[in-house]
C-alpha cells in the first residue's frame, strides 16, 4: 500500500494521508522514493516551526529596540547576541554620521574603550603559551626602563598584576589625558563646547604626538618627565584593584619586549588575521573613512578627530560583525574548545584571580571581570563611545553593544538610562534564543 502526503497540520504535528491503490508503478515513486521524500518532510516540520519562532523573536526585539533607540538621545548603534557556534541576532538603529546621513550597520566601524583590555588577555597568554613570558616573572625582566613601586621597592610588580590591576600603579586622569592627540584643534571653535569640556581641551592642546615607549617612561621610570609617587597607590602590587589604562598599555609593552615584535603586529598575526577579523586594527590604521562611525559629544555635536598614543588600553577599531567573531572565540575558549589558545592557557584567563597566592583583591580573571552572578564581562567608555559586552558561562550565550557618542554624568547625563535599558532588554531577549 502506498501513502500519499496530503494535509500537514505544523501546529498539532498531525498528518493525513490519501491513500494510494491501483497506481501502476512506473507512474509513481518507488516506495523508497516515497519513504524518503516523507521522512524529508518530517524533518523539515520542526526546523520550519524554529524558522518562525526565531522571526517572532527577531521581531519583538527588534521592535523593543527600535523604540528605546527613538526614545533616546543616542545617536547609532549596533548590538547582537551569540552563542559558542554563531550569531544568534545583530541588528544596527540609528547613524554613524547624522551630517553625512549615514546608517550604523554592522559593519560601521569605531574604537570600542576597555574592551580593547580583554585583547591584551589573550595576546598575554599566547605568549605565555609560546614560553615567551611568565606571569608571575617580575616585570622589569622585559622591559627597557626600570618600574618600581615607590612605597614597596622590595616587592616587584609582575604581568600577573597588571593583568588583574593590582599593581599599584593608579589610573591618573591627568596622564590619560596626555595620551590624546586632536587633529587640527588650533582651528576648531571650541566655544561651540559646554564650558565644562574647556579644561580638557585646554590640557590635550599641549600634547606632542609620541610613541607609547616614550610614553609610558615619563610617565613610570623614577626619572621620567612626568614621573610622580601620586602615580602610585599605597596599596602593595597585589593588595588592592585599582583600575588602570596605563597599567594595561605597560601590559601590552612588556609582550612587544617578550615576543620581539610590537604589540599590534603581535596580536593581528596571532589574534585577528587567525580569526578573519579582516577591518579590525589598533586605533585608526587601516580604517577607511567612509565605514567610520563619527563620535559624539551628544546628538547635535561631534567630538572633533583625536587619536591616542597608547592603544592597547582602549583603541581596538572594529565592528559588530569583526567582533562577534573574536566573542564567539572567548566563549569557546571558556569551554575548551577554542582554535588561539590550549584549553589550559584559556582557562588561566578566566580562573577568579583571587585564588592566586600574589592576589589579594580583584574583580575577576585575567582583564575579564566576573560579575556576582557568575557572568563574565567587560565594559568600555571613552570619548564619544560606549561598549559592553556580557556572556553566561553556563548558557554560553551572550550579548555585545556598541554606540557612537560619550556616556557622561556632566556632559551628557541623559545617556546612561537608556544605555542601561539596552542591555537589560539584550539580557532577557539572551536567554530567549
Amino acid at each position: 500500500m502506498y501513502f500519499l502526503l496530503k494535509e500537514i497540520d505544523t501546529n498539532s504535528l498531525s498528518f493525513k494521508f490519501l491513500n494510494w491503490t491501483s497506481i501502476p508503478f512506473d507512474n509513481t515513486l518507488t516506495k523508497i522514493q516515497q519513504v524518503i521524500l516523507l521522512l524529508s518532510i518530517l524533518f523539515m516540520i520542526p526546523s520550519c516551526q524554529s524558522d518562525d519562532i526565531v522571526s517572532k523573536k527577531d521581531e519583538e526585539l527588534n521592535l523593543e529596540l527600535e523604540q528605546l533607540y527613538k526614545s533616546s538621545p543616542l545617536v547609532g548603534f549596533s548590538v547582537s547576541i551569540v552563542d559558542d557556534n554563531d550569531v544568534l541576532y545583530q541588528n544596527s538603529f540609528g547613524y554613524a554620521d547624522t551630517k553625512e546621513d549615514k546608517k550604523y550597520t554592522e559593519y560601521t566601524t569605531q574604537a570600542i574603550a576597555s574592551i580593547s583590555k580583554t585583547v591584551i588577555a589573550l595576546a598575554l597568554m599566547k605568549a605565555v603559551e609560546q614560553e615567551k613570558l611568565d606571569l608571575d616573572t617580575d616585570i622589569n625582566q622585559y622591559l627597557p626602563f626600570e618600574v618600581k613601586h615607590p612605597h614597596y621597592l622590595e616587592k616587584p610588580i609582575t604581568i600577573r598584576h597588571l593583568a588583574t590591576h593590582t599593581s599599584g600603579i593608579k589610573g591618573v586622569q591627568e596622564i590619560d589625558y596626555r595620551s590624546y592627540i586632536f587633529e587640527n584643534l588650533s582651528e576648531i571653535d571650541l566655544s561651540i563646547y559646554p564650558p565644562e569640556s574647556k579644561p580638557f581641551f585646554d590640557f590635550v592642546k599641549a600634547n606632542v604626538d609620541i610613541d607609547d615607549a616614550t610614553y609610558l617612561e615619563k610617565a613610570l621610570a623614577i626619572d621620567g618627565e612626568w614621573y610622580d609617587v601620586s602615580n602610585f597607590s599605597m596599596n602593595a602590587p597585589g593588595e588592592k584593584y585599582e583600575y588602570s589604562n596605563i597599567a594595561s598599555n605597560l601590559a601590552a609593552y612588556v609582550i612587544e619586549h617578550a615576543t620581539g615584535i610590537s604589540y599590534e603586529e603581535y596580536t593581528h598575526l596571532y589574534i585577528f588575521k587567525p580569526l578573519e577579523m579582516n577591518t579590525t586594527s589598533w586605533g585608526k590604521d587601516n580604517i577607511t573613512a567612509d565605514t567610520h562611525a563619527t563620535l559624539y559629544l551628544n546628538k547635535d555635536l561631534e567630538i572633533p578627530n583625536y587619536t591616542r598614543i597608547t592603544v592597547a588600553s582602549g583603541e581596538l577599531t572594529t565592528n559588530n560583525s569583526d567582533f562577534n567573531r573574536y566573542f564567539i572565540e572567548m566563549i569557546k575558549g571558556y569551554n575548551g574548545k577554542g582554535k588561539l589558545l590550549s584549553t589550559e592557557h584559556y582557562k588561566e584567563i578566566f580562573t577568579p584571580q583571587a585564588t592566586h597566592e600574589e592576589i589579594k583583591d580583584t574583580k575577576g580573571g585575567l582583564f575579564w571581570i566576573i560579575n556576582n552572578k557568575g557572568n563574565i564581562e567587560h565594559s568600555g567608555g571613552g570619548l564619544g563611545i560606549v561598549t559592553s559586552c556580557l556572556f553566561n558561562p553556563t548558557t554560553n550565550k551572550g550579548y555585545y553593544f556598541m554606540t557612537n557618542i560619550l556616556e557622561d554624568a556632566v556632559l551628557n547625563p541623559d545617556v546612561s538610562t537608556p544605555i542601561n535599558k539596552i542591555l537589560e532588554t539584550l539580557d532577557i531577549y539572551m536567554d530567549k534564543y
